[in-house]
């Protein structure tokens, strides 16, 4: 990439940061090339700030925002019911080794986001399910962070009963999943 006319703060800030975010990049989405596009992207829009990047307090945080911020764009461009279900099995499976228990949840979790209403299937999908921070939801529908978050509780609590109802899964004390039960869903 031609590096010509970036600013000097810009490139020492890039060359501290870039293999972290390369790293973060390749944790959220699985795949190296898409981390590769993503970073690239961060790299240009960072690039077409020129001088008012430097004026950024903090310039590490800022490239992350708009990492996890293209990331959530293309996760909306391609997604599909298989890649929204391959996003979620890290979470959903934390407490459970069987390859039964993950491919029923991965055979129930897109039904039971289905079940949710619209707003609280966005909500989850772009901010538990892509990463996208509540700050930079709240900033995307311009909303203030105090009502994405009351939002976000409830559709938590709603995806939890849809699931709970509808997969036989069951939550532990601190709201992570303990036990499943595989069955057909109705």
């Amino acid at each position: 990439m031609n590096t010509n006319g970036a600013v000097p703060c810009l490139l020492t800030t890039w060359s501290r940061s870039e293999q972290m975010l390369f790293r973060w990049l390749v944790k959220r989405c699985g795949d190296r090339d898409l981390a590769v596009d993503v970073l690239q992207e961060t790299f240009l829009k960072a690039l077409q700030m020129n001088q008012s990047f430097c004026e950024i307090e903090h310039q590490k945080a800022w490239l992350f925002r708009v990492a996890a911020n293209a990331l959530t764009d293309e996760w909306r461009r391609h997604q599909r019911d298989d890649e929204l279900c391959d996003a979620a099995i890290p979470t959903l499976t934390a407490n459970t080794d069987e390859p039964e228990a993950v491919d029923g949840l991965t055979q129930c979790l897109p039904t039971a986001l289905e079940r949710l209403s619209e707003d609280d299937r966005e909500i989850i999908q772009a901010c538990d399910l892509n990463g996208l921070s509540q700050q930079a939801f709240a900033e995307q529908k311009q909303l203030p962070l105090s009502t994405v978050k009351s939002r976000i509780q409830r559709a938590r609590a709603k995806l939890r009963d849809q699931l709970k109802t509808h997969c036989h899964i069951r939550f532990d004390d601190n709201h992570k999943i303990c036990c499943f039960t595989p069955s057909s869903l109705k």
